[in-house]
C-alpha cells in the first residue's frame, strides 16, 4: 500500500500531458500544402507566422511529441523543415515549420472520422496556379476545338472516403480508374481530358468545378465508389444533380453578380453593363442549368448503357441527388460509381488493374457514344472503320432498354425536373430509388417528359385527414425517401401532410403516412 502511494505521488510530480502528437503527414498539391498532425486528443492550440526566416509556429497546450519529426515524409515545395522549438509554457509542445515563402495559413481542428482520430490540419496555400495547372493537359489530335471532359477522382489526401473490408482506400481505386480513363481520352482524337486532381491529394468541392471551368470543360465526371453498412448492396451507378439542389445552387449564383459573366459569357457581360435585371439574369441561368441537367442526363444513361456490358449495375436508370460536386450551373455533370466498395466481391474486383481498365474503357465509350450521336456539341468524331459524324446525320443511339423513356432533345432543356428526388441513406451508403408523383417506383424520367406528365396536384390527391393515416415513428436508419418507397407514396406528398421544411428527418419524429 505504501509503494503504491509512492508511485501515485511520483506520478503528480511529473508534467500532466493531456494530449499527445501521435504522428504528422504531409500532403502537397498544386494549390496547397496541407500538414495534418495526428493527436491523442482534441487539440488546445494557438499559431503565428514569422518572417525572416518565413516560419510558421504552433503551440500545443498540455502536449507532448511522440512523434519522430526526423522520418516525416515530406515532398513539399513550400514546407523545408518540421521542428520542435523551445516552448513558452511547461507543460506545452511548440512546433516551428520552416517555410520556402510567406503564406497565409489556415488552420482548423477535425473530429475523429473514418480511420483518423483527433487531427489538426494546417493549410498552406500556394499562389494561384493551382487550378490552371491542374488544366494544363497534352495536345490533342484532331482539328478545331477539342471536346474537354473533365475526370474528377473522388476524395484524396487527408480524405480517403470509403474504406473496404481488405482496407481498400476508395480514394485510391477513384484515382487509378479517373488515370485510366484520362489517358484513352487523351488517345482520341478530337478529345482531351482534365484532371482535378493528380495525385493523393485533397482537392475542395468547390474547387473541383472551378478548375473544370477554367479549362473551359464541356462535361465534368466524377468517379467514386459507393459503401454501405453492411455487405449486401453491390453493383453500379451513375447520379445527376436533383432538383432541389440546382434551385438552392441557382439563388446562390443569382447572389454573385461577379460570377454571372464567366457562367453566361457574352450575355453575362451585357448584364453587367445595363441596369440590374434579377429576373433576366434568371431566365439565363435557368436556361443554362436546365440545358446542362439535360445534357448530364443523356450522357450518363450512355455511361449506364455501356458499364452495364462489364458491371453489375445498382440501378439501370440515372438517380438524382443533392452532390456538390454536381452543382456547375453551366458544365454537365455526372458522378459515377463505379460498385461498392463494402462488398467483399466487388471490393476485390475494383482493388484489380484489369477491372479499373474494363470500368474505364465503359466509361470513356458511354462518353463517347454520346458525343458521336450529337455531333453539334463538339467536333466530328470518328471510329475505326466508320464513316464521319456530320450534323445532317447524326449516328443514332442505341435503341432505349425496356422502361426507360426517350432523352430529351436539346430544344426541350428548359422543362424542369419533377419536384421528387432520391436521397442517399443518411450514412452515405447504398442508393435509395425514389417514387414520383404521378409515375411508378424505380424508372427516373427525363426532364422534359416528366414535366409533360398530367396527374392531379399533390393537394387533390387524397384528403389530409391524419386520422385515416398512418402514425409512423422514425427509427434509426430510416429516410423519407425509404418511406416513400415503403408505402407508396411520393416525398413531396410527406412533406405536405407533415408539413416539413426540409426532407431531413430525425430519430423519435412522428411522420403521418397515407395507407
Amino acid at each position: 500500500m505504501r509503494l503504491i502511494l509512492v508511485v501515485m505521488l511520483s506520478l503528480l510530480a511529473l508534467p500532466s500531458y493531456a494530449n499527445q502528437l501521435k504522428s504528422v503527414r504531409v500532403w502537397p498539391s498544386p494549390d496547397n500544402t496541407r500538414v495534418v498532425l495526428d493527436m491523442s486528443s482534441a487539440p488546445n492550440f494557438n499559431y503565428f507566422t514569422l518572417s525572416g526566416p518565413s516560419r510558421l509556429v504552433i503551440d500545443l497546450k498540455g502536449a507532448s511529441n511522440a512523434a519522430n519529426l526526423a522520418r516525416i515524409e515530406n515532398k513539399s515545395e513550400l514546407v523545408r523543415k518540421i521542428r520542435e522549438s523551445t516552448p513558452l509554457e511547461k507543460g506545452s509542445m511548440r512546433l516551428v515549420l520552416d517555410l520556402s515563402s510567406t503564406i497565409k495559413p489556415v488552420v482548423f481542428p477535425l473530429a475523429p472520422a473514418g480511420p483518423y482520430g483527433h487531427r489538426l490540419v494546417i493549410d498552406l496555400p500556394y499562389e494561384e496556379r493551382g487550378a490552371a495547372a491542374a488544366a494544363q493537359s497534352a495536345p490533342v489530335g484532331g482539328h478545331g476545338k477539342p471536346i474537354v471532359i473533365a475526370i474528377d477522382p473522388g476524395h484524396g489526401g487527408e480524405d480517403p472516403g470509403s474504406i473496404g473490408p481488405r482496407r481498400t482506400y476508395e480514394k485510391r481505386v477513384t484515382l487509378s480508374v479517373s488515370q485510366k480513363l484520362a489517358a484513352l481520352i487523351d488517345r482520341e482524337p478530337g478529345m482531351r481530358a482534365v484532371m482535378t486532381r493528380r495525385g493523393d491529394y485533397f482537392v475542395d468541392l468547390n474547387k473541383r468545378s472551378e478548375i473544370a471551368r477554367k479549362a473551359k470543360a464541356d462535361l465534368l465526371v466524377s468517379v467514386h465508389a459507393d459503401s454501405f453498412h453492411n455487405s449486401t448492396p453491390r453493383g453500379a451507378s451513375v447520379w445527376v444533380l436533383s432538383t432541389n439542389r440546382a434551385n438552392r445552387e441557382m439563388g446562390s449564383w443569382l447572389e454573385k453578380q461577379e460570377k454571372q459573366g464567366e457562367l453566361l459569357g457574352g450575355v453575362g457581360k451585357v448584364l453587367a453593363e445595363s441596369d440590374p435585371n434579377p429576373y433576366l439574369a434568371q431566365t439565363f441561368l435557368d436556361l443554362s442549368m436546365d440545358k446542362s441537367r439535360a445534357e448530364g442526363y443523356d450522357v450518363s444513361r450512355q455511361i449506364l448503357r455501356s458499364m452495364g456490358k462489364v458491371a453489375r449495375l445498382h440501378k439501370k436508370a440515372p438517380e438524382h441527388a443533392s452532390l456538390a460536386v454536381l452543382k456547375a450551373p453551366d458544365i454537365p455533370s455526372v458522378l459515377v460509381e463505379t460498385g461498392f466498395i463494402s462488398n467483399h466481391a466487388e471490393e476485390k474486383l475494383l482493388a484489380t488493374a484489369s477491372y479499373q481498365d474494363q470500368l474505364a474503357r465503359a466509361i470513356f465509350e458511354g462518353i463517347r457514344n454520346y458525343y458521336r450521336s450529337h455531333p453539334t456539341k463538339g467536333p466530328m468524331l470518328t471510329g475505326k472503320g466508320q464513316k464521319a459524324v456530320v450534323a445532317s446525320q447524326p449516328v443514332q443511339s442505341q435503341p432505349v432498354q425496356k422502361k426507360q423513356v426517350a432523352a430529351p432533345q436539346q430544344q426541350q432543356v428548359v422543362n424542369r425536373m419533377p419536384a421528387t428526388v432520391p436521397s442517399r441513406s443518411s450514412d452515405g451508403g447504398a442508393p435509395v430509388s425514389s417514387v414520383s408523383s404521378g409515375s411508378g417506383a424505380g424508372v427516373i424520367k427525363p426532364y422534359s417528359v416528366a414535366a409533360k406528365e398530367t396527374s392531379a396536384p399533390v393537394s387533390t390527391v387524397q384528403a389530409n385527414d391524419k386520422s385515416k393515416m398512418i402514425r409512423h415513428v422514425v427509427t434509426r436508419g430510416q429516410s423519407l425517401s425509404r418511406l416513400a418507397e415503403k408505402h407508396g407514396v411520393s416525398q413531396a406528398r410527406l412533406v405536405e401532410i407533415n408539413k416539413l421544411k426540409s426532407r431531413d428527418i430525425q430519430i423519435g419524429q412522428v411522420l403521418y403516412i397515407p395507407q
